[in-house]
């Protein structure tokens, strides 16, 4: 990764670490460190010797492990000020720092990445190793490097899932290279005598069972609430390091500095990993304090291919566009390579948080909702992209602005219009013979345009498909699929009966505002509707 190091106007200030992802860089670049120390200094002391984190991309797991590779080779002079200098006798260890950012076109280029990395490291340590599998070279490697030091060695992998979740799309590859994932972790554990620790981080804990299977045990602080704050920055340490920037910024976007703070957390704050403690991606307010302007700078970079890729495999996007999820403990550790769920893989890459922690209650455990303004963005661009090919993005958004502005106006004929237009540009999937498609559509299309929507809205007879609410007015709105476009009058009708018989208005009169009640049918190549206004 390149390393840029950005300096302010203002003499003084430390530079912003954008692009730094090695710790010794900080200090001959005087840049910005957030200490993280602290929560090093508790994994050191924790008792267990395997340790696996997942957290999104973008969120400082490199620069962690690079801390930690620092304090393991006993630098104590790069940690003058931080937590941990006084706390620890700064013993020296053999550190093993493993990037698992590999070619895995194939098996064979995967495994030709992991040699050359593996011997690569050999070499620089004056060691030879007379083997070509991986997981042989990595068990010779931490031998050797035991003998050579007498000391128990230390191995950190970063992006540990990578080789897997860059194959997602072909499962025979991404299963075979599970396999030889399992392997060369499992040399970890049959090294266990030579290892003083061992650290894993990553993204997704896709087929996490079955990689780790060698493991006796390991402590996955994923969820920890004592490991919450150990990447991103939480409202003390943004006000305590990048104050400065604020003052720099604020004028230039004309704003105070109180709204300023304001503003960048309802940018980029609210990513949670036990309902409490509330961090701020670190990417994007970095960028924001260079830029010195507001933008999805997270999207641009932190949206990983994979997920891209495996948008094809469902149908239903409804929980991801819903306010908020109810989940059980344990809702992410039910990711497997054969059976991908919604929910776990969208929280894992950083598009949901936990909000809430339920204390007492017997079937959840958290509540998940979208992180920030600037996920729910990049959220609803990724996927409306992804299902509506327009040449440029200008486009979309004006499509998106004409529907809001429609439905809030009252002309549901024009809204009509714009879905007709935004349908016929829509790529069409496995799914797209039934309603869920088009009601997926649907919901998404009202999201992008920044449309207040309900999705299944329970009332004590049912669930209406959508409800959209404006100032002045408020959608009741069912949804039916047409085989044909001469079936579009009668499904639409349907549609509006079943509003009616089963009194899906009723919570939504007396409000003072004006309630339309719109059955919609959908078919390739048409909508039809029909309304009536209460």
């Amino acid at each position: 990764m390149t390393k840029l190091k950005i300096y302010s106007y203002l003499s003084g200030m430390k530079g912003l670490p954008i692009g730094l992802d090695s710790f010794e860089d900080f200090s001959s670049l005087d840049s910005i460190y957030v200490d993280k120390t602290a929560f090093i200094y508790r994994l050191m002391h924790a008792g267990g010797k395997t340790i696996f984190l997942s957290r999104p991309r973008r969120f400082g797991k490199s620069l962690l492990l690079s801390t930690i590779q620092a304090v393991f080779e006993g630098k104590k002079e790069l940690f003058k000020g931080l937590f941990i200098e006084d706390k620890i006798d700064w013993e020296t260890y053999p550190v093993i720092s493993l990037n698992m950012t590999v070619t895995v076109r194939s098996v064979e280029k995967m495994e030709e990445g992991l040699r050359g990395h593996l011997l690569g490291i050999a070499a620089n340590r004056q060691l030879s190793i007379p083997y070509q599998d991986p997981a042989t070279i990595l068990a010779e490697l931490i031998r050797q490097l035991y003998v050579k030091h007498n000391k128990q060695v230390v191995v950190l992998v970063d992006e540990c899932d990578k080789p897997i979740l860059d194959s997602v799309d072909d499962l025979e590859l991404a299963n075979e290279i599970r396999k030889i994932l399992q392997g060369f972790y499992a040399t970890l554990k049959a090294s266990s005598a030579y290892i003083r620790f061992v650290m894993l981080t990553g993204v997704s804990k896709i087929s996490q069972t079955s990689l780790f299977s060698g493991f006796n045990q390991y402590n996955d602080i994923t969820l920890n609430p004592d490991y919450a704050g150990i990447c991103g920055y939480t409202q003390q340490e943004l006000e305590q390091h990048f104050d400065e920037y604020v003052d720099e910024v604020a004028p230039l976007l004309q704003l105070s500095k109180k709204d300023l703070y304001q503003k960048i957390k309802f940018w980029y704050n609210g990513y949670s990993w036990d309902g409490k403690t509330f961090v701020y991606n670190p990417f994007s307010v970095l960028r924001l304090f260079s830029e010195k302007e507001f933008s999805a700078y997270w999207f641009a970079t932190g949206t990983p291919s994979f997920l891209l890729k495996l948008l094809d495999k469902f149908s239903d996007y409804s929980p991801i566009l819903a306010d908020e999820n109810r989940v059980e403990r344990g809702f992410e550790d039910t990711q497997s390579l054969e059976n991908m769920q919604l929910l776990p893989l969208f929280f894992q890459t950083g598009y949901l948080t936990i909000k809430e922690s339920l204390v007492g209650d017997p079937y959840y455990k958290y509540v998940l909702k979208v992180p920030n303004e600037e996920v729910r963005k990049a959220l609803l661009e990724t996927l409306v992209t992804y299902f509506v090919k327009l040449p440029r993005r200008s486009d979309l958004l004006v499509l998106g602005q004409n529907l809001a502005d429609a439905f809030e106006k009252g002309d549901t004929a024009a809204a009509i219009k714009y879905l007709n237009v935004l349908y016929s540009h829509a790529s069409y999937h496995q799914c797209i013979y039934s309603e869920g498609y088009y009601h997926n559509l649907f919901e998404i299309f009202s999201k992008f345009a920044g449309i207040d929507l309900l999705i299944e809205s329970r009332t004590d007879i049912g669930r209406v498909d959508s409800v959209l609410r404006f100032p002045d007015r408020t959608y009741i709105i069912e949804m039916k699929y047409a085989a044909e476009q001469n079936d579009l009058p009668t499904a639409a009708a349907t549609a509006l009966d079943q509003i009616k018989q089963k009194n899906y208005q009723l919570p939504y009169l007396h409000q003072g505002k004006t309630v339309h009640l719109l059955g919609l049918a959908f078919t390739k190549g048409g909508i039809g509707y029909e309304e009536e206004l209460t």
